[in-house]
This record gives structure tokens, C-alpha cells and sequence, in this order.
């Protein structure tokens, strides 16, 4: 931290809240592959049969401008090589994307499996995936949570705790309170 206040302003990195745009190779094909894993990955089944793919795949997308420079350019070489690997899982000469449903939700437990960082490639897929689903609101309605609800609880509690009488607080605080600390 000591360096940063060491190097004049003209040296020190721009700060910006903006992410860096998408990078120029997530074109419509990485982005059907993306679709088309999104769709095997994605929970199934009873409450959770939402037409949410498109919403998951903005969200994927969304995240990836923040990821660091090696996972933004990596990731589509990665879905890449996701797609055109059936090969070597004995599926023949198809892309990932062709294969049926059934298929494809088989090729893609294979690569739990896989070795080292195939499987971290996997992994960070189905975590982006995931985080991206359970976000969308439909499947928080389904699963009953009311962030804002639960948001408006703690800052209740929060006021009610600084209400209340410095006696009645706990007493390793009870100094902090009366110099005004935190």
C-alpha cells in the first residue's frame, strides 16, 4: 500500500467502476456453446423447470468482464475445447452442442473427472452457472427468499441494538460505546 502513495498521480492506475467490455472473441458460437452447457448444468426437475437460460447466460457473460485477464481470455478457449473434445470421449466426430440432451448430460459428468485443470475448468463453469440460476428471481421466489425482507430484518435489529440502554448491552462494549467507537 506504501507504494502506491509513493508514486505520483500521473504513475497510479485510474480507478474506474466500469468493466472492461466483453473481449472481441465470445462470439455467437462461444455463446451457443456457453447455451448448450448451461442447459445440462442448470438444476432440473419439479419447481425448477423456469425458462431461465437466456437470463443465466446474460448473467454468465455479465461476470465475465470482472474476471482477471487470464480467466476473460481462457474461458472461451476453455468452452472451446469443451465443445470439440466428444472426440475423446469415444462420442465421434460431433461438437458438444449437437449431441442429444441425454449425451451431452453424460459427456459433461465425464469432465467432473477429468484430470487437473480440465476439471477446474468444469467446476468454474457449473459455479458460474449455478451462481448465475439460483439469482434470477423466479428461483428465489420458488425457494422463498426475500433478500430485501431479510435486508429490512437486520437493519431493524441493527437500530434496536443502538437503542438500546448501555447497561443492558454487553459489557466489552460498553466502553467503545460511551467514547463513541466502533
Amino acid at each position: 500500500m506504501w507504494i502506491a502513495k509513493a508514486l505520483p498521480n500521473r504513475l497510479r492506475a485510474p480507478v474506474s467502476t466500469v468493466p472492461p467490455p466483453l473481449p472481441f472473441h465470445y462470439t455467437e458460437a462461444t455463446r451457443n456453446i456457453l447455451r448448450a452447457a448451461i442447459a445440462v448444468l442448470r438444476p432440473h426437475g419439479g419447481d425448477f423447470e423456469k425458462d431461465v437460460d437466456e437470463a443465466v447466460l446474460r448473467g454468465v457473460l455479465s461476470f465475465v468482464p470482472h474476471m482477471p485477464p487470464f480467466a476473460r481470455y481462457g474461458f472461451p478457449v476453455g468452452l472451446w475445447l469443451i465443445e470439440l473434445a466428444p472426440l475423446l470421449y469415444g462420442n465421434g466426430f460431433v461438437r458438444m452442442s449437437r449431441l442429444d440432451p441425454l449425451a451431452r448430460e453424460r459427456y459433461l459428468g465425464r469432465w467432473e473427472r477429468a484430470p487437473g485443470p480440465f476439471r477446474m475448468l468444469f467446476e468454474g463453469m457449473r459455479a458460474l452457472t449455478l451462481m448465475c440460476f439460483y439469482q434470477q428471481p423466479e428461483i428465489l421466489a420458488v425457494l422463498e427468499i426475500d433478500w430485501q425482507a431479510r435486508a429490512d430484518e437486520l437493519v431493524e435489529r441493527r437500530a434496536r441494538l443502538q437503542r438500546m440502554a448501555p447497561e443492558l448491552a454487553n459489557p466489552r462494549n460498553v466502553g467503545k460505546i460511551a467514547r463513541g467507537g466502533s
